[in-house]
């Protein structure tokens, strides 16, 4: 074990014991910038040969070193865990339309409630690969798609092709199973409320922040002002009750940062509190700077950081990585890498830097949440509130005073400007902004069906069509704000060390 900071906290031990045996190395990257907010990586090179070809580490950060660290242990957790559970779990092979006529309708989930990708061929007679969730308002079972439910192509049976890339969007770890279904299903809800109003969408509403922020929030300002660099925390929600917002920025005149691509880097959160959200943002932000650089920046940052010979073990293991499996994303960063600061600042300009309008922070949701136990029981009663249905898939290491799970909430939407996956609800507000990304009449190459159940189909008026074509004019050179390629990819097949 080389690396951690002493003494670890209780919740970082429990981690460490619960991982399968292997070398864990650890080391910030906090000096790669200037604004000296902590970020750490930790990577676990594990013994098991159910974990071959997987590279489980984690980015972590925080207002101390110690909760960087727990934040990259629980990340090692969501890719370690899914894998071991996975790959040995039974799976049930049958179509919808067939395991419901067997088990009922409500213990499986409907395909075409799961945000499909548009012109997707899957429907409810589609044979598919099913694993049992739990639903969280009774406990039962539910079959859901192991599509949705898998963290990388390692837990999928031989041959088998899932109807949708692979992500680990709705993973959740924390000390017990509220703590962590709360935390996937917080992660589903901040995307699905940023998805369409950031990033290439960016809808340009600057938070004014109030004069008297907390202590906590004006010690992290107060870092960025030094380190020359230009905050800017935007709204995105607050459906739900849940504060949705995000940060971005860049150097002031007369600073530069230590690698180009960190003017991309964004903060996101969600939470009941805004307090806690906008810290979480902030932190995020800056960790987001030092991880791009790291991992898709010139080679000599990250031998400035990594211990010799890192950086090379990882990308051997790396390999069969779900997230390297986007040759787009690598294509768009590999341009990324050639652009100059004036470059990226440029294709940034009229969305992630633009403001357009301005909203008061202190009209955001302001619960009182004193833990991460009472932040799952207020996004729970408020996604349930709502109607929508909660199911988790239960990855928990046997025995361990810990959890890891994947949260699915069909009608809840991701990766709709990356993978055109886009349901009713995603529909619906492309068609209410006139973006042009979604309408009615012919399909075409270009104009692709989005699936959806027959009852959607009539609340919207029809089955409508979703425009890739469209999609991917108007994320132009931004697609790696979406999906990046596997960490250190770049730099291997450029032929750098």
């Amino acid at each position: 074990m080389n690396g951690l900071p002493q003494p670890l906290s209780p919740a970082a031990e429990a981690y460490l014991d619960a991982f399968p045996k292997g070398e864990i190395v650890a080391y910030a990257l906090t000096p790669l910038d200037t604004i000296g907010i902590p970020v750490w990586v930790v990577a676990l090179f594990p013994e098991d040969p159910v974990l071959d070809g997987i590279m489980p580490y984690g980015v972590g950060y925080g207002e101390t070193d110690g909760q960087a660290v727990l934040g990259a242990l629980g990340e090692i957790a969501e890719m370690v865990f899914p894998t071991l559970s996975l790959s040995a779990r039974a799976k049930t092979r049958g179509s919808y339309h067939k395991l419901v006529g067997v088990l009922g309708g409500a213990a499986v989930a409907d395909p075409l409630t799961l945000c499909l990708p548009a012109g997707s061929p899957v429907d409810r007679d589609t044979v598919l690969e099913w694993v049992e969730a739990q639903r969280w308002a009774d406990g039962s079972t539910v079959l859901v798609p192991i599509d949705l439910a898998a963290y990388s192509a390692k837990e999928l049976s031989s041959g088998y092709r899932p109807f949708t890339t692979i992500i680990s969007n709705g993973m959740g770890a924390g000390p017990d199973l509220e703590w962590a279904v709360g935390h996937g299903l917080l992660e589903l809800l901040q995307r699905d409320g940023n998805g369409l109003l950031f990033r290439a969408l960016d809808q340009g509403v600057l938070l004014d922040l109030p004069k008297d922020v907390p202590a906590s929030t004006q010690a992290l300002l107060t870092k960025f002002q030094a380190a020359g660099i230009e905050v800017m925390p935007k709204f995105v929600t607050d459906e739900f009750g849940i504060a949705n917002l995000y940060c971005v920025g860049r150097e002031r005149d007369g600073y530069e940062p230590t690698a180009s691509i960190m003017l991309t880097g964004c903060g996101e959160a969600a939470h009941p509190d805004r307090g806690q959200a906008l810290d979480k943002a902030l932190c995020e932000f800056a960790a987001s700077r030092v991880r791009k650089a790291f991992a898709h920046g010139p080679a000599v940052l990250a031998e400035r950081v990594a211990p010799p010979n890192y950086v090379a073990r990882f990308t051997a293991r790396a390999g069969a990585a779900a997230k390297s499996s986007d040759p787009r994303a690598l294509n768009a960063m590999r341009e990324w890498s050639r652009a100059s600061s004036a470059d990226l600042r440029h294709w940034l300009a009229d969305t992630v830097h633009a403001v357009r309008s301005h909203k008061a922070f202190d009209t955001l949701p302001c619960a009182d949440v004193p833990s991460g136990h009472v932040r799952s029981k207020l996004v729970l009663d408020a996604v349930l509130k709502q109607g929508f249905d909660v199911l988790y898939v239960d990855m928990s290491p046997p025995g361990a005073p810990l959890a890891t799970v994947k949260v699915i909430a069909p009608g809840l939407e991701v990766e709709t400007m990356s993978y055109a996956r886009i349901g009713e609800r995603n529909a619906r507000k492309l068609l209410q902004r006139d973006t042009g990304l979604v309408g009615f009449g012919e399909f075409t190459a270009q104009r692709l069906p989005i699936r959806l159940t027959p009852e959607a189909i009539g609340r919207l008026g029809g089955m409508p069509w979703f425009d890739i074509g469209r999609a991917a004019q108007i994320v132009g050179p931004l697609y790696p704000l979406y999906r990046e390629p596997e960490a250190h990819h770049l730099a291997q097949l450029e032929g750098q060390p």
